[in-house]
């Protein structure tokens, strides 16, 4: 979709679960099935969200966010159980707790909560987040959220260092649900929007004035003879598409702790993870 029809079907913000809930709860719900055979990690990254704390222990992550009894089970196994397209549902969801890799655990499940200020819609879920947050802060020196949902154009991340969130952000539909902190060297570096200091509402608008202005430089350039993907790479190569997509979540966990979409190139021997259910009280 191009900007400028992202910007005019941009109309009002949705939560993620109140867009795929409807789908997903025609699946059906099952059990899921964990195979406690050890295997090397597994590749995802995309349509799910995920916790990246710098850890030794898988055991202890799962401890500290308090989601009670736990099974083993194995990366392709474990991350099955936390897809909502696999076994995982809004009546019955799931996390998994990865092995450390490259010394960090991983807690993966679509039915995380997300950041949202308390300002903004779905605050609720935010409250949900700033729980689990708040419990992994409390114990660990380094934890971080990301997520992304293309469908409604959801992308989402945090980072706590020694106790203290340094950087809040989540946009889906349209909006900017949470704007925290200062932007970071990792965003600058990826040459994100810089929307240190604003309101969710104002860096909404930010985000938009820039997508705007590279549209109509974009324009230009076409007018000038230079093909659309031409004028898209010229205006890029001195910034950054403006409204934030999926790539930049994983872009951005690879600077900040690990890229999940290369896990199956990294060096780690086999291992086995843990599952455990997704109180509903704390899902989004």
């Amino acid at each position: 979709m191009r900007r400028r029809d992202f910007l005019q079907a941009a109309s009002g913000a949705l939560g993620i679960a109140a867009i795929a809930s409807p789908a997903l709860a025609q699946l059906g719900a099952a059990m899921p099935s964990f195979d406690q055979r050890p295997d090397k990690p597994r590749s995802f990254g995309y349509k799910v969200s995920w916790f990246a704390v710098k850890a030794s222990d898988t055991a202890s992550v799962l401890d500290a966010v308090e989601f009670g009894k736990a099974t083993s089970a194995n990366w392709a196994s474990g991350l099955a159980g936390a897809s909502p397209y696999g076994a995982s549902q809004r009546s019955d969801p799931w996390v998994f707790a990865s092995p450390p890799v490259s010394g960090w655990v991983l807690v993966v499940g679509f039915w995380l909560p997300y950041p949202v200020a308390p300002t903004e819609p779905y605050h609720d879920i935010g409250r949900k987040f700033d729980v689990l947050f708040s419990r992994l802060m409390k114990r660990f020196d380094d934890v971080q959220f990301f997520g992304s949902y293309r469908v409604v154009g959801f992308v989402a991340w945090a980072r706590a260092l020694k106790g203290t969130p340094m950087r809040i952000f989540a946009y889906a539909d349209g909006e900017v649900f949470a704007n925290l902190g200062e932007q970071t060297p990792e965003e600058a570096k990826l040459k994100f929007a810089n929307l240190t200091g604003l309101s969710p509402r104002d860096a909404r608008d930010k985000i938009f004035k820039i997508a705007e202005e590279q549209e109509t430089e974009e324009s230009a350039l076409v007018a000038r003879g230079l093909s659309p993907r031409e004028a898209s790479a010229r205006v890029w190569q001195n910034g950054h598409e403006a409204i934030p997509g999926e790539r930049d979540v994983v872009e951005l966990a690879a600077l900040w702790s690990i890229d999940p979409t290369n896990l199956s190139n990294q060096e780690s021997s086999l291992g086995l993870g843990l599952a455990a259910r997704l109180p509903k009280n704390l899902m989004q």
